[in-house]
């Protein structure tokens, strides 16, 4: 089990996200084209996982952005943790559990 907490987690999904981004849009040929998609993350056919990436690098790379943002927002303590009554939930939850199916996520981040 990872021992990262969900800013180390998130500002490493992050950047995972923002590095294929950059190479589809830095890569060859017409844009969302196979070509850009087999360079950019060195792999033949389609990895759903990042199929996203490929047809849109420009608002991936935004959505980096804001998401990375957000991490800061709360590392600054201008966010702090919610309680909805019953728990206490971290505002940063709902962008760690875009990433549920990796294997360093914490099922205790669950909305």
């Amino acid at each position: 089990m990872s021992t990262q907490t969900i800013t180390e987690f998130l500002e490493a999904r992050i950047a995972d996200d923002e590095a294929v981004a950059r190479r589809v849009a830095d890569g060859p040929g017409e844009p969302g084209g196979r070509g850009i998609w087999s360079v950019a993350i060195g792999v033949s056919g389609n990895d759903a996982k990042f199929a996203h990436v490929a047809s849109d690098p420009a608002r991936v790379l935004a959505e980096c952005a804001a998401k990375r943002a957000a991490v800061e927002l709360y590392r600054n303590g201008v966010m702090g943790e919610i309680f909805d009554g019953e728990k206490w939930t971290n505002p940063l939850a709902p962008l760690a559990a875009v990433y549920a199916d990796h294997e360093d996520y914490r099922n205790g981040w669950a909305l």
